[in-house]
């Protein structure tokens, strides 16, 4: 399922870039082995999307792109969006 390849490529992008820093190491590995040997169907990629609510994109310009990377790939797989209200936190 090319899909879920996209996915799971996203997912390693967004552990690269720390956007995961908050959780512990044994939740990143796990994270890490679903990557690997996780279901190619839509309860595994929708187990992506929720992790992927859970990040920190609100660090730096940088997190803040991938935010946008990862709401457009949300949009394409028509799921909710990331809700930005935080961002009015960081401009006030």
């Amino acid at each position: 399922m090319e899909t879920y390849k996209q996915i799971v490529y996203h997912t390693g992008i967004l552990i690269q870039h720390g956007i995961f820093n908050h959780l512990s190491e044994a939740e990143i590995s796990l994270i890490r082995h679903q990557m690997i040997y996780g279901a190619d169907n839509l309860a595994g990629c929708k187990s992506f999307f929720r992790l992927w609510r859970t990040g920190d994109y609100c660090r730096g310009i940088s997190e803040l792109q991938l935010l946008q990377k990862t709401n457009g790939l949300l949009l394409k797989f028509g799921e909710q969006l990331i809700d930005e209200d935080f961002l009015e936190e960081i401009i006030d």
